[in-house]
């Protein structure tokens, strides 16, 4: 039941209460980072050794003009001796990267490709070995044997560019974090039931929306991807989008060009039935954070999500 006097939408922010806002997320976002521990890092680099150890391993002895298949299909079947291969690349190579340039085409490369095809597996070593970082890996393209103190110093770099990208990586997911953590207070503070949504994830009609007091994860709604779908009382949907930004020029593609975007698109496919919210964490430009807000998008912030539980609450 809705309380009176409680506005229908999430918050509308002041220019003021914007350059506030985001000034707050900021601090957050520093006192984050310089809280992370040293040794987050260091188990990184202990992870990513280890996997460029096993590949080493099982490389030793092997000529990479003439592979035996099995011995490559072993390194592209263990996904840590797979993402090693790929760093000896320079710059590295990504796992969809490495598709493409194989296969040459839009399909993947499967486990079951792996386990059946050997001049696949033959042919995502060649690959590797012609990208082969030069000042990493100078005897690959010199075709000869790595004196010892090439292979300690190529597993050294290797080992921290490793470690430094997925440390990245896990840095970037904290948008996932922040929308796992909105979940909970749903199901914990509100009494919400999470729910699988149908299609397979698409809601092309109102007919597919969670019911009320329900609300689904990530999914397509007329198209365009959402991180939560809320039922709310009164059969709106509050569709929320996550986003965790490191910069104000990454903020620009994350709130106007993606989440502001799906907001008009949701408007010019289900009306006003769908609220867009924006959950925010990390650096945004107050410009920015205007246009969005002015395109039709809510802006709801991490270090506030109090206020935003209790706007659902009170629908």
């Amino acid at each position: 039941m809705s309380i009176p006097n409680v506005s229908g939408v999430p918050r509308v922010w002041t220019d003021r209460e914007l350059a506030e806002q985001a000034q707050k997320a900021i601090d957050v976002f520093v006192e984050r980072r310089l809280a992370e521990p040293q040794d987050r890092y260091l188990e990184h680099v202990a992870l990513r050794k280890k996997g460029i150890l096993k590949l080493f391993r099982t490389l030793e002895g092997v000529d990479p003009a003439n592979p035996p298949p099995e011995k490559v299909r072993e390194i592209l079947l263990d996904s840590a001796q797979f993402d090693a291969l790929r760093y000896v690349a320079g710059p590295p190579v990504s796992k969809d990267d490495l598709d493409v340039l194989v296969l040459r085409t839009s399909k993947r490369i499967t486990r079951e490709l792996i386990k059946h095809d050997d001049p696949l597996v033959l042919a995502v070593l060649s690959l590797i070995c012609k990208m082969a970082d030069p000042i990493r890996f100078p005897w690959i393209a010199a075709r000869r044997k790595p004196a010892l103190y090439e292979i300690k110093q190529a597993i050294r770099a290797t080992t921290a560019l490793h470690a430094t990208q997925t440390l990245q990586t896990e840095r970037r997911g904290y948008g996932k974090e922040v929308e796992r953590l909105l979940a909970h207070r749903l199901v914990a503070d509100l009494k919400f039931e999470r729910r699988t949504s149908p299609n397979r994830g698409k809601i092309k009609s109102p007919t597919d929306f969670p019911a009320k007091g329900t609300f689904y994860g990530e999914c397509t709604v007329y198209g365009r991807k959402c991180d939560l779908l809320i039922a709310l009382p009164d059969g709106r949907m509050v569709a929320v989008e996550a986003k965790d930004s490191s910069s104000v020029v990454n903020s620009v593609k994350r709130v106007l060009n993606d989440t502001a975007a799906k907001a008009e698109h949701w408007h010019k496919h289900a009306g006003r039935i769908i609220v867009p919210v924006a959950l925010l964490s990390g650096v945004f430009g107050v410009e920015n954070l205007k246009s969005a807000q002015a395109s039709g998008l809510y802006l709801v912030w991490a270090h506030d999500l109090d206020s935003f539980v209790n706007w659902v609450s009170a629908q």
